[in-house]
């Protein structure tokens, strides 16, 4: 049992489609009964099990930007607000999107992206600045 546990989850994380069905059946699953939403804290905990190595997930942390904590520092600061299907599902496409260019150069404000995400790509912006001591980029 233990080997089949260890076959699933390396099938999980090298399987796009499968993790994404997986990722996606967790919002399902972990809702309260009766509840559209997801609890914020359970959101978090969710995302630190898919976007991490060390919990059988991706990591979204890259040598250069720490991802998933400061998603989960930003999305704190705006006061853990329930998430919803629709940011559960684009979260997992955006941490897609950051590992093939974290400059944001595939992000438009124009996108279909959920407005949360359209915040977080300007507070990661401000967060390089202030690091930089210079100017953001410049995302059309």
């Amino acid at each position: 049992m233990i080997e089949y546990g260890k076959k699933l989850r390396d099938e999980i994380r090298s399987t796009p489609d499968l993790f994404r069905r997986v990722y996606r059946y967790a919002f399902v699953l972990c809702r309260m009964q009766g509840q559209r939403n997801l609890n914020f804290d359970i959101a978090a905990e969710q995302w630190r099990l898919f976007f991490t190595d060390e919990n059988g997930g991706i990591s979204w942390n890259t040598p250069t930007t720490p991802w998933l904590d400061w998603y989960l520092e930003f999305l704190e600061q705006r006061g853990k607000r329930p998430v919803n299907k629709d940011l559960w599902e684009q979260t997992l496409e955006f941490m897609r999107k950051t590992h093939e260019d974290e400059n944001f150069g595939w992000w438009s404000a124009d996108g279909a992206w959920p407005g949360t995400l359209d915040d977080f790509v300007e507070w990661v912006q401000s967060k390089r600045k202030s690091a930089a001591g210079g100017e953001a980029m410049e995302v059309e």
